[in-house]
């Protein structure tokens, strides 16, 4: 337990200026802490490494205002006027600015515009957090409510080391004693470690109109320098590329053959590595690798045999079958960006009898351009081709256009890979979106001619423009349409009750089916997008 000495001669702050300071993977640099029952505020400049010693000489914060700005030289009359980027002459230059308009409008901070270019940060402005998407949306800078400033301490020195320069961190820690029992007496503790480390506290006592306090002030600098220039991942010095040894089958003895997945070391149709596996070597994997990239659709595309990264990276595998998909091992090493995203790869690596599908050999091997055979791919095919030829013949789509808000929910619809009652729930959800409320009823009750009491849903409506086009077959669509949407409503949109449990019954929906049940949706989704793309002409 802390005591009034102890807090005083702060003890923990001086402990973590010592040890501790810099070596956190989030570094602070600017603002308040508050992880301290101290008054501590923390500020930072860069520096040139000629001027450390000059600048370890005393425990004040020595940058001033760094901004653009004139240096008159001389006499008034015959004088030099200089412009400098940070004006100054030293070479200091900020990490943090803060913005500050006179409450004008809002003051805010800011980021050095050299860091955030340099790894391409993107500012997520809900979290306040300078984000690298490209990689793995790492979170680099972070901006606290109360204004404090972190930064991911690989980053700062990558760019520490590639501007040449150093981190002053200069804190400054004030306190007041707890209780007044006990008088301290002025006294002073210095600490020089004579490379990077500095502070001085100061003790005394506060005189008030009714009582004294003891209090103390620490003023500490510490020195953060960059990393080797061989470690900064900065091109050119980021070309040694790790790989990943992945498991390509087995052994007489059933043990496990891996290999890396280096594409140089391994053999293709030029001669090359002639031992060494092919590159076109099938790597099989869990079906449930594709989760994470289901999961964000605003970063991952999942499509029929690729996985794309926006532009940063795609990488192309074969998702036609059940239960697992594969890529190429030479893929693996050459396609996925780097070795986090290759090991999230190599756990969910199996070793099992698994084949290319005909869809995959008939692309790569045949030149034959060659449609999915499963039926998500087939459903979002037909769905995209008959909205668009409708909307062509008729002059408006059958389908409302999804939102931006809405469109991950046609992306993430997919056979089930985990086979979970929470997965099942999600994907009818959005084929029901995708299906039933994408229905364009404004449309669909112009066409109608009859006169009708009341009509309330997508379902109904179309179902009246079908019977009145008698349209062959339009009912059995129709029946798959409203259990549809009573399994998201008994499952999704209300507790699972004794309607869910009946619908369940319906469509035979059990535990660790989840997959198979889908799969007949979609199927039947498909065929009422087949019915409709048949009776253009009847609809008209």
């Amino acid at each position: 337990m802390e005591t009034e000495k102890d807090y005083l001669y702060q003890v923990a702050i001086r402990d973590w200026v010592e040890n501790s300071l810099g070596t956190e993977i989030m570094v602070p640099v600017y603002g308040p802490k508050n992880e301290y029952e101290y008054d501590i505020y923390i500020q930072s400049v860069l520096i040139p490494e000629e001027v450390v010693q000059s600048e370890m000489k005393n425990d004040t914060y020595n940058a001033g205002s760094l901004e653009p700005g004139i240096t008159v030289y001389g006499s008034w009359e015959n004088d030099e006027k200089l412009y400098q980027h940070w004006n100054n002459d030293k070479g200091l230059e900020p990490f943090v600015i803060k913005r500050e308009f006179n409450d004008l409008a809002e003051d805010y901070i800011e980021i050095v515009e050299e860091f955030r270019l340099l790894f391409n940060l993107y500012y997520n402005s809900q979290k306040k957090e300078y984000i690298d998407l490209a990689g793995g949306n790492i979170s680099v800078v972070k901006v606290a409510e109360n204004g404090s400033v972190t930064v991911h301490k690989r980053y700062l020195k990558t760019y520490l080391a590639l501007k040449e320069k150093v981190l002053v961190i200069h804190v400054d820690s004030r306190c007041v004693g707890i209780s007044r029992e006990e008088k301290i007496k002025e006294d002073c503790v210095s600490y020089h470690d004579g490379t990077a480390t500095l502070y001085n506290l100061n003790m005394g006592q506060l005189h008030t109109f009714s009582q004294n306090l003891n209090y103390s002030i620490l003023y500490a600098k510490k020195i953060i320098r960059g990393c080797d220039l061989r470690d900064c991942n900065v091109w050119p010095y980021n070309e040694e590329k790790s790989y990943v040894e992945f498991i390509i089958g087995v052994d007489d003895d059933g043990k496990e053959i891996r290999y890396t997945c280096n594409p140089k070391n391994l053999d293709n149709y030029f001669g090359a590595n002639p031992s060494a596996p092919h590159y076109l070597t099938p790597v099989y994997f869990d079906a449930a690798v594709l989760g994470k990239y289901y999961s964000k659709p605003e970063i991952y595309k999942v499509e029929d045999g690729i996985i794309r990264c926006g532009t940063l990276w795609a990488l192309y595998i074969d998702n036609t079958r059940d239960g697992y998909v594969s890529a190429y091992l030479g893929d693996l090493g050459r396609n996925l960006p780097n070795e986090a995203e290759q090991y999230y790869w190599r756990g969910f690596n199996r070793a099992i009898e698994g084949h290319l599908s005909r869809t995959k050999i008939q692309r790569n091997f045949m030149s034959i351009a060659s449609d999915s055979e499963t039926s998500d791919f087939i459903f979002k095919r037909k769905y995209v081709d008959v909205n668009s030829k409708f909307t062509k013949k008729f002059g408006w789509p059958l389908f409302l256009p999804l939102t931006e808000y809405d469109l991950y929910n046609f992306e993430i619809i997919r056979i089930p890979i985990n086979n979970s009652v929470a997965e099942m729930d999600m994907l009818v959800l959005s084929l029901v979106k995708v299906l039933i409320d994408s229905l364009n009823e404004k449309e669909i009750i112009k066409q109608l001619n009859g006169e009708y009491v009341k009509l309330v849903g997508s379902i109904s409506k179309i179902e009246a423009w079908l019977n009145e086009k008698e349209i062959e077959g339009a009912s059995k669509h129709i029946k798959y349409l409203r259990k549809l949407q009573e399994l998201r409503s008994s499952g999704t949109g209300h507790r699972k009750g004794k309607g869910y449990q009946k619908i369940s019954r319906a469509l035979d929906i059990q535990k660790e089916n989840y997959a198979e049940t889908f799969t007949r949706l979609l199927e039947s989704a498909t065929s009422f997008l087949e019915l409709i793309e048949r009776n253009f002409d009847n609809l008209i």
